[in-house]
């Protein structure tokens, strides 16, 4: 891509130390194996014979990788720049810690955004204010830079069509996470969301929205990166 810029040598330490302290959520995928997981940088080791990374392994990590003499693998992830960032390497091996694999030459930044998305847990809510509604959405999914999910409830007893519209900002968002087994509940707040898609099923009678956030406490960002980390270690160990 034209638009990719190079981080290597020095700039590579200071971002993945960054990746480490901030535990930024990066998908890892299996080349050619078909396997696709998120994760977390846990350590960086150097040594004498080159620098090593230590990724924390994913449940099923072992048996996709299995079948592969040499792991090819592709990581990407969002970084405080809100920009998406991509690298591989080749090779590697478990150790004590857990997968220890080379240092990439380099890690390509993309000039474009994007979030990942995990799906929400049945009863996972997101309340929200605007003027005189208040309104209560069941969300699908949750990513790091928004939600999406269905109007199920709002105080406005006679309103037809669209509670909400394109563009339309909302304020005192909090996401309400359910707990289960081993995690307490959590609430997540945001200061302003703002809609960024409405979906109507004519069937049910219900509007799908999906919401961009606009302003949110960094101490609120970094809870939510760990809601959404723990549900997808949640899910992996859950797996059918």
């Amino acid at each position: 891509m034209g638009d990719a810029v190079k981080v290597q040598g020095k700039k590579l330490v200071v971002l993945f130390n960054e990746l480490i302290e901030k535990k930024v959520i990066i998908s890892m995928n299996v080349v050619g194996a078909g396997f696709d997981r998120l994760t977390c940088i846990t350590g960086l080791l150097e040594g004498p014979d080159g620098n090593y990374l230590i990724v924390d392994p994913p449940e099923d990590f072992r048996e996709a990788a299995e079948s592969k003499d040499l792991w090819h693998l592709r990581f990407n992830f969002n970084g405080t720049d809100k920009l998406e960032y991509i690298f591989s390497t080749q090779g590697g091996e478990f150790d004590s810690y857990g997968l220890k694999i080379p240092f990439p030459e380099h890690v390509e930044r993309l000039q474009r955004r994007r979030n990942f998305r995990v799906n929400a847990l049945t009863g996972t809510r997101m309340h929200f204010q605007l003027k005189k509604i208040q309104g209560i959405i069941d969300l699908i999914n949750v990513g790091l830079g928004g939600v999406y999910g269905v109007l199920t409830k709002h105080n406005f007893k006679f309103m037809r069509g669209p509670v909400l519209k394109m563009d339309q900002q909302v304020y005192d968002v909090s996401l309400v996470f359910p707990g289960y087994p081993n995690r307490p509940g959590d609430t997540v707040y945001v200061k302003k969301a703002e809609v960024k898609r409405v979906e109507h099923d004519k069937e049910r009678g219900y509007y799908r929205y999906a919401f961009e956030f606009k302003q949110m406490e960094k101490e609120e960002q970094n809870k939510l990166t760990q809601v959404i980390y723990d549900l997808q270690r949640w899910y992996l160990q859950h797996r059918k």
